[in-house]
């Protein structure tokens, strides 16, 4: 199988945004598979080293690809071939954890839900070996309301963790937070603009006053995707929760 990575300009380079985030405070951060664009030994160690002398822990790579639910055999044997090489290159580079997505999968598709979770296992299976930790999201159609989550979670028997998303929840959005929070290991601290350009500050307050009502004490990492100066942003973010870790995009 072929990746297809959009192609954005980076503002920063990866090891420059590692220091500054080490500057600015910042004690994690999480990055999508695109940023790790040096997977040869010596470049995945320099990464390590980077970020250790930075002080930024490596919270977790994100693996946005793949559909564990497939029924395609062939699909299904190349994935697990490529999710296998990316968790070698995150534990190489030092990385906690990996982020795997259950997939776009119908949300009533019993069957695909019974093969992603299965999928999930097997993979957490092989990152144990490395030290690395495989976690979901509420993110897809198939994990899009916080009963699949819930039920995801009990059927990989705990050998999949979470990562709770403020953004990704499309109806009753606080009630379901509320409910997969308490399960969460990682969290997606996603704000949203308020439609005249600004950080939707009620939205962001109320989503972390429910997170720490759950007495949740993991990585939260700061996602802002609007306009303006990301670094701005995100220090707004930060005195509004008043946790410093933070996840940001290098777009």
């Amino acid at each position: 199988m072929t990746e297809e990575v959009e192609d954005h300009p980076a503002l920063l380079g990866l090891f420059e945004l590692i220091g500054r985030l080490g500057a600015e405070g910042y004690g994690g951060v999480e990055l999508a598979y695109p940023h790790l664009k040096d997977r040869s030994d010596e470049g995945l160690a320099e990464l390590r080293r980077i970020a250790g002398l930075a002080g930024v822990e490596l919270n977790s790579l994100l693996l946005d690809f793949g559909e564990p639910g497939t029924a395609d055999e062939v699909r299904h044997d190349a994935e697990m071939a490529l999710y296998r090489e990316w968790i070698d290159a995150a534990a190489k580079a030092g990385f906690r954890r990996v982020r795997i997505g259950a997939g776009e999968g119908s949300g009533d598709s019993e069957a695909a839900f019974v093969r992603a979770a299965e999928t999930l296992v097997l993979l957490s299976a092989y990152a144990e070996h490395a030290g690395i930790r495989v976690v979901t999201e509420n993110l897809g159609s198939l994990l899009g309301s916080s009963d699949r989550v819930l039920r995801m979670l009990s059927d990989t028997g705990g050998k999949v963790g979470l990562t709770a998303d403020y953004g990704n929840f499309k109806d009753d959005k606080y009630r379901q937070l509320e409910e997969i929070l308490p399960r969460a290991e990682t969290v997606h601290a996603k704000a949203r603009e308020d439609g005249g350009g600004q950080l939707d500050s009620m939205d962001f307050r109320r989503c972390v006053e429910l997170t720490r009502k759950t007495g949740y004490a993991g990585p939260l990492s700061l996602t802002y995707l609007g306009e303006g100066d990301p670094w701005i942003k995100l220090a707004e973010m930060r005195e509004l929760s008043a946790i410093g870790s933070a996840s940001f995009k290098l777009l």
